[in-house]
């Protein structure tokens, strides 16, 4: 798999329109190109003007040149490809990386490129997967990527966060957003100090902190996104959620039933219902759900869930209205 970051410098006066793209445009045009599997736009303000970063995950190289040959254009956002000038593609192999991560929630990117010392590469791979871990399972964290390609004789690794806001990363890393995180078991692997970037992830969606529980997966059964209230529910943290899939909430028992269950779904195009869910300690939550195929874009499928024990409100889902509270549509 393929970890591309594009970057190229906004037009003057464009800044606006690039917002609008990623808020109308983007979500079903990454939903519809084949082997995109995560990408998130996000900005910054330089001494030249504004900046974009896209950071975006493939299949593969062939799924890359499908979409284009050039590979300097923003392939999964193409229509900024008129708002933007001196764009340039890097590309490195997916090392760490399993998380759906899509522009669906407003958060900061962290990036860091991190020169590795010759012949630690394996050692290093290993203490990062340790290390990234026990990050996943922390708060604010949105999603973890990490890449690494050579520049010489030297591997350059470069490590994407998304965190949900500022004050969650001061958190986790301290008051000092400059200083590199994972040290110090992770330093020693280190040729020089990482060069760190911080950008202001841009999002297709009003993010509402009030809304309800809402999951949203693909085609895969892969999850997409969760509110606040669903993170909650489940047990388990957003980031932690974007490496799972459906079947991985259920209990084990259940699980050989999810796959006809979802053909079912998927045929029917909606479904409700009672569920188990299966939470991290090892407890179980029944709920109930109403479930709607290709909501709110044509490729993700959205559930609203509510604890069984909350009466008439399990018993009358109204997924429509939740996603207008969400701020996943603006209209009901």
């Amino acid at each position: 798999m393929i970890l591309r970051l594009y970057r190229a410098r906004v037009l003057e006066g464009q800044e606006s329109r690039l917002a609008r793209i990623v808020r109308d445009e983007a979500m079903p045009r990454a939903l519809g190109t084949p082997g995109l599997l995560s990408f998130q736009p996000a900005v910054r303000e330089t001494p030249s003007g504004t900046e974009v970063a896209i950071v975006s995950t493939w299949a593969g190289f062939d799924s890359i040149t499908a979409v284009g040959r050039d590979l300097d254009t923003p392939l999964a956002m193409p229509e900024i490809g008129r708002i933007v000038s001196d764009g340039r593609a890097d590309h490195y192999e997916l090392v760490i990386g399993e998380a759906r991560a899509l522009p669906l929630r407003s958060a900061l990117l962290r990036l860091a490129r991190i020169p590795i010392q010759p012949n630690a590469e394996a050692a290093y791979y290993e203490a990062v997967r340790d290390w990234a871990e026990r990050l996943l399972d922390t708060t604010g964290l949105v999603a973890f990527t990490l890449g690494r390609r050579v520049v010489g004789r030297q591997d350059e690794i470069v490590a994407v966060q998304v965190w949900q806001d500022a004050a969650a990363l001061r958190e986790a890393a301290g008051p000092d957003l400059a200083r590199p995180m994972g040290s110090p078991e992770l330093a020693r692997f280190w040729a020089a100090d990482p060069a760190i970037e911080h950008f202001d992830a841009l999002t297709a969606v009003e993010a509402r902190p009030d809304a309800p529980a809402i999951l949203l997966v693909d085609g895969d059964r892969r999850y997409m996104h969760a509110t606040p209230a669903a993170a909650r529910l489940t047990g388990h943290p957003l980031s932690r959620l974007l490496t799972m899939r459906v079947d991985d909430l259920s209990p084990a028992r259940d699980r050989a039933d999810i796959p006809k269950l979802w053909d079912r779904f998927m045929d029917d195009g909606s479904m409700t219902g009672p569920y188990v869910v299966a939470r991290p300690d090892g407890s179980e939550v029944e709920v109930r759900f109403a479930a709607k195929a290709n909501a709110p874009w044509p490729g993700s499928h959205a559930s609203l869930v509510v604890p069984a024990e909350d009466g008439d409100a399990g018993q009358d889902l109204d997924l429509d209205r939740a996603l207008v509270e969400a701020g996943f549509v603006a209209k009901y």
